[in-house]
């Protein structure tokens, strides 16, 4: 690569960094880690893969990543005065997925925002492929948004909450953001 298109190439990094530095990112896996997570992504760690349990990884290398996880496990299971822990970081998608398995049944109807008004991706409807709709089954109903105030339009969501019960299809879960 020429020595201008690397500078380009930097200087677009740097506006980004700035442009974000002055942001209120209000999507989750936009947060802005501490400097100690920074640093941690930084190192080694950030670059290997850690497949499976400390112990019994799919990969090798992972000697000081087994020790780093089981410290953290047992600090979560220490915070939330829990038997079990796990600590390693999935998907958005799998996250949900998880939740919508353990508290929905195919079929249930789930109230949530519509992807454009700041829902996520797996909270789509069958026909959008969405994970909650396409792959657990859920029927898919959204929250009325107000794009002036860029929020939920509480009375409108009421309104067609309650028409949904009339109509003897309660949701039985919601889901926001």
């Amino acid at each position: 690569m020429s020595r201008e298109k690397y500078n380009q190439v930097f200087d677009l990094l740097e506006q980004h960094h700035k442009w974000f530095s002055e942001s209120i990112p209000l999507i989750a896996s936009e947060n802005i880690p501490s400097p100690a997570v920074r640093e941690a992504y930084a190192s080694d760690f950030g670059n290997r893969y850690a497949e499976g349990w400390p112990g019994e990884r799919v990969y090798a290398g992972c000697k000081f990543i087994d020790e780093v996880e089981l410290i953290t496990i047992d600090l979560a299971k220490k915070l939330f005065n829990a038997e079990f822990a796990d600590v390693r970081p999935i998907s958005g998608v799998c996250a949900n997925l998880a939740v919508y398995s353990a508290f929905t049944n195919p079929n249930d109807t789930m109230m949530a925002l519509p992807i454009p008004s700041g829902g996520h991706i797996s909270h789509g409807q069958k026909k959008f492929s969405g994970t909650a709709g396409l792959v657990h089954g859920l029927n898919i109903e959204y929250f009325a948004f107000d794009r002036e105030e860029m929020n939920i339009d509480v009375d409108q969501s009421k309104q067609r909450i309650e028409k949904l019960i009339a109509d003897n299809n309660k949701p039985t879960f919601a889901m926001f953001g």
